[in-house]
């Protein structure tokens, strides 16, 4: 059986559920609610985890660190280890500020971007990772640092694109598991831009 381990990054508590930067959580929280899945906090381990059977064939742990953004990969190699998942494939689904809103690109096995989270999951594995990067982009004010701006609430318009997209998103992270990540690149990664319109 293929173990697959699926990692929403995100800050923990009600005052950061909202927020750009939380969009990782969000996306395991929309995936455990659609398959009658409860995350368990382990402070031991500084994650919320559960474990889902998808299809028979892939065992997947599902993860949100709660040791806050730039520590997320701190007790990660542990966590792996203790559960069973130590050689297992690793995606990171997670904020991406140079996409436009609701637009997902499927990285693999390249550099973190930027992105602190991913830097110290990347540091603390030491092994490629496979990244689901949610555009978060697109509204950015001129006069907003880009921490505020990741920091910031998605308003009404932008929720409700974000909701009509969550099946897209759980589609890719799904078809990562089932048809391997160059596939999924191959048909993921051809969008550029969402229609917001409608």
């Amino acid at each position: 059986m293929k173990k697959c381990g699926i990692i929403g990054l995100g800050n923990p508590g009600s005052h950061y559920a909202q927020t750009r930067h939380n969009i990782g959580f969000w996306i395991l929280d929309e995936f455990a609610k659609q398959n009658d899945l409860t995350f368990s906090k382990n402070e031991k381990f500084g994650a919320e985890t559960c474990k889902y059977l998808h299809k028979s064939s892939h065992q997947l742990l599902l993860i949100k660190p709660f040791t806050f953004m730039n520590n997320s990969g701190t007790l990660l190699p542990s966590l792996l280890k203790y559960s069973g998942f130590g050689e297992s494939q690793i995606t990171v689904v997670h904020d991406e500020l140079n996409l436009p809103l609701g637009v997902l690109k499927v990285s693999n096995a390249k550099g973190a971007g930027g992105h602190n989270g991913v830097k110290s999951i990347m540091t603390a594995l030491n092994t490629p990772i496979t990244r689901v990067r949610i555009g978060i982009g697109g509204n950015h004010k001129q006069n907003q640092s880009l921490s505020n701006y990741v920091l910031s609430s998605f308003n009404q318009k932008e929720s409700e694109i974000l909701n009509k997209r969550l099946p897209y998103f759980l589609h890719a992270i799904l078809s990562i598991i089932e048809t391997g990540v160059e596939k999924t690149m191959n048909i993921f990664n051809q969008e550029k831009q969402i229609e917001t319109t409608s």
